[in-house]
């Protein structure tokens, strides 16, 4: 047994392309054991800023040799009349490395064939690496990458080191100009020319420890977050927990040395975000907080340098983030000269999509959209005057300096409350403007102003109804305008705030509108409304809801969402009761009846001729009354229940009447009786499309 290192050196690779080849390589070497049929006793891979490596602990030395039966064509495709082998023969033999004398006639029931029958000497395990990491380094699965020397190999860049050990020895080959050896490098403050000898795999971690390098992600990490809770801060101060970024400078860093550094007061005047955006997103630094949650002026940052030298770093880092807030101060105070208002008119000059004009276009669209879904939740004057101005300025801050020079970009909609707040607009109008553009994410929060929610829901309904309008559906792969995102942010906006409106006439508004601004598909309305039920769908299916129950509601999706979960709801409530059962059962057999029936005539009483009939129709009437009273105060399960009770009639009439009779006109009544029946469920669900478990002796 023998230990395998490989080591590939890079200069310095962007954190968020570490992790995908990490698990690559991983991936790739274990399907190399897999199908080698060799064994090892313990992996590690991992990651550096400037190497991937892999270490495998007590590698088998060479594969087992393998007896190895092959069957080739049959004997009449093998042979000619002379008896000479064909090209058929001749191809099996040199795909296997055989010599004509190796042959033997092998007999099967289906009849003769030629056959081999040797031993395969395993190849060594040495041999089987190198071809491995011939394959393994032009695969690896960067995003982007780069051609630096005449090999043009693409990688995410260069490769400037290859130390690969079969335990003492080295596996030399040459990849891109690089030839393989046991040197590698530590830490860049050591020296970029300062060669570091491996001299077997076992000391490979430890070797680069000493030489300023923790080459496993997780022990780095794990380091990180130990000195960060050991850094000593006076009076009480506490870094702001980030996950996000002690991942990100994991990456960025092979030594790490957490350092306390600090900025001018000053800048303290800034909003918290703009200050936290600074440290935290451009320069990979920790913010630090009082104990009463207050933002300081102190910053923690991870070194990758000399520790000797951490004084001389932390002034570096320290000029490097007063420039930044020097400039975002500047953009601060530049901007909030004026009201945010002030900045719409600006609008104009940025393109929201080709052929859906400019943001100043979109911002028009949405304060009509937000005026009509005033109208559609009967607001009051003061309630929609705050959703109208909210919607007049939700854009105005990507004009501003602040966002203009694309250092601040993720802060859009932050900076215009900053802005609104500066220029005395209502709070309420400040916090929609900041809510209008959530939920940004899966695990982001919902809009907690009305303002924010209504301005969310019609910016969102703008840039659906929009892309999907001109054409542009999105794809399992693709959706560049984050089509799926707003539009799943729509539904759980109106299902939290119990919003009960038709969405079918939302999105016909939104539509009828943006055909004053450009050319939609014939299909745009059914395209948007396709995509809608999707979005409704999943968001049933988040509640834990059954895939049944959802599609029983299937024909209600779009028309009152927070309705439509009190019904799913309820039905899941139910679906396990045995009575509830024979109900739908029972359904499902009106429902096959009459589902092939284009056209029914209209019921008529006097064509009733068994007393079950005629008693089905008048509970049935009963019961049109007693839903309307339910679905009025949107009692559902109460509905159910009256279903469940009527159901007894629907098993009685099925007893004792024959629906398929030979009397036309009787026949073509009975069936008008079960669509209204059928109706009168379907204001509730279509529960025949419920899966439940019938007996196996039931007729």
């Amino acid at each position: 047994m023998s230990d395998f290192l490989l080591e590939l050196g890079f200069e310095e690779i962007p954190p968020s392309q570490l992790q995908p080849v990490v698990e690559y390589i991983q991936n790739s070497f274990l399907n190399l054991m897999k199908s080698t049929a060799l064994s090892y006793s313990a992996l590690k891979v991992s990651s550096t800023p400037r190497r991937f490596f892999l270490l495998a602990s007590s590698v088998q030395e060479k594969q087992e040799d393998l007896q190895v039966k092959k069957i080739g064509p049959a004997k009449r495709v093998a042979f000619d009349e002379k008896g000479n082998l064909t090209p058929a023969a001749l191809g099996f033999l040199k795909k296997n490395h055989s010599k004509a004398e190796d042959l033997y006639i092998e007999t099967t029931d289906k009849g003769e064939f030629i056959a081999l029958n040797y031993v395969q000497t395993g190849k060594a395990t040495p041999d089987i690496l190198k071809d491995w990491i011939y394959e393994l380094i032009p695969h690896l699965p960067f995003t982007k990458t780069m051609i630096w020397n005449e090999s043009k190999m693409a990688l995410a860049r260069p490769l400037r080191w290859l130390c690969i050990l079969w335990n003492e020895e080295i596996i030399t080959l040459e990849i891109a100009g690089v030839i393989s050896g046991n040197i590698t490098f530590g830490n860049r403050y050591l020296g970029l020319n300062r060669p570091v000898k491996i001299d077997s795999p076992a000391v490979y971690l430890s070797t680069l420890q000493e030489n300023a390098v923790l080459a496993e992600r997780a022990y780095r990490k794990e380091k990180i977050i130990e000195q960060l809770d050991g850094l000593p801060l006076e009076n009480g101060l506490q870094i702001i927990p980030d996950k996000q970024l002690i991942e990100t400078v994991t990456d960025l860093v092979e030594y790490p040395t957490a350092v306390s550094a600090s900025f001018q007061e000053k800048y303290l005047f800034l909003p918290d975000k703009i200050i936290t955006s600074t440290i935290s997103q451009n320069q990979k630094c920790f913010s630090v907080q009082t104990k009463d949650g207050k933002l300081s002026n102190k910053f923690i940052f991870i070194s990758n340098g000399n520790p000797d030298f951490s004084e001389v770093i932390r002034k570096g880092n320290e000029k490097v983030v007063d420039a930044r807030l020097a400039d975002a101060l500047w953009y601060f105070q530049e901007d909030t000269k004026q009201p945010l208002e002030a900045f719409v008119p600006q609008l104009k000059e940025v393109i929201f999509q080709s052929r859906l004009g400019t943001m100043a276009d979109k911002t028009q669209r949405i304060e009509k959209i937000t005026e009509y879904i005033c109208l559609l939740l009967h607001l009051d004057t003061q309630q929609k005057e705050l959703a109208l101005r909210t919607a007049l300025l939700c854009k105005a801050d990507l004009v501003t300096n602040m966002l203009g020079e694309k250092e601040f970009t993720k802060l859009q909609g932050y900076i215009g409350k900053q802005y609104a707040l500066a220029g005395g607009e209502p709070y309420e109008v400040a916090e929609g403007i900041y809510e209008h553009y959530m939920p940004r994410g899966p695990n982001d929060s919902l809009p907690q102003t009305l303002s924010g929610a209504i301005v969310a829901v019609a910016d969102k309904m703008d840039s659906v109804c929009g892309i999907i309008g001109i054409g542009l559906i999105p794809t399992g792969s693709a959706d560049p305008f984050a089509i799926r995102r707003a539009a799943n942010g729509v539904v759980q906006i109106i299902a939290d705030r119990e919003w009960h409106f038709n969405l079918f006439s939302l999105i016909h508004y939104t539509l009828e509108l943006l055909k004053n601004y450009t050319q939609l598909t014939a299909t745009a309305e059914q395209d948007v409304q396709d995509f809608f039920h999707q979005r409704v769908e999943w968001l049933l299916k988040q509640l834990k809801l059954d895939y049944d129950v959802i599609d029983s509601l299937e024909h209600l999706a779009l028309n009152d969402i927070p309705d439509l979960i009190q019904r799913a709801k309820a039905l899941q409530a139910y679906r396990a009761e045995e009575d509830f059962i024979r109900l739908v059962i029972g359904f499902k057999r009106v429902s096959n009846i009459i589902n092939g029936e284009k056209e029914f005539v209209p019921l008529k009483e006097d064509l009733f001729q068994q007393e079950e009939e005629k008693i089905l129709y008048s509970e049935l009437l009963k019961l049109r009354d007693k839903i309307d009273l339910c679905l009025r105060e949107s009692d559902y399960k109460g509905a159910i229940r009256l279903l469940i009770d009527y159901g007894v009639f629907i098993d009685n009439f099925f007893d004792a009447v024959l629906v398929n009779c030979d009397a036309p006109e009787l026949r073509a009544n009975r069936y008008a009786l079960l669509k209204e029946i059928k109706n009168e469920f379907l204001r509730i669900a279509d529960i025949s499309r419920l899966v439940v478990e019938t007996n196996k002796n039931e007729n």
